[in-house]
């Protein structure tokens, strides 16, 4: 399944992004808040999908610690991409592309270890 703007995901990156001079962020702050942005959105994805929960106020986005390994592979994807030239939502799409292959590969490799 491939990514598209129109991924909750990728708005929420986005929208986590958007407010501020990103191409002037590090490589890592960059990741960060694209980690926490789709971390909140798969949060509030399942507190809206239960019956009779509401999701509230949400307060600002908190980028994701520095130690996740998301992080690092993320940095890793930014470093060897011109991300600074791509618009926000190109950017967007792509790393959340790249978490998705990260996320298979490591799903892959876990099943591999329990067979």
């Amino acid at each position: 399944m491939g990514v598209s703007s129109g991924d909750a995901r990728v708005e929420a990156t986005v929208a986590a992004l958007a407010p501020y001079g990103w191409r002037d962020f590090t490589d890592r702050m960059v990741a960060r808040r694209v980690v926490g942005a789709v971390d909140r959105c798969s949060v509030l994805g399942l507190i809206a999908s239960l019956p009779g929960t509401e999701v509230g106020v949400v307060w600002p986005l908190d980028p994701a610690e520095p130690g996740d390994a998301r992080v690092d592979v993320l940095a890793r994807v930014l470093r060897d991409l011109p991300w600074r030239r791509l618009s926000l939502a190109r950017l967007c799409v792509q790393l959340v592309a790249a978490l998705d292959e990260w996320q298979t590969g490591r799903d892959a490799f876990s099943a591999d270890l329990r067979r």
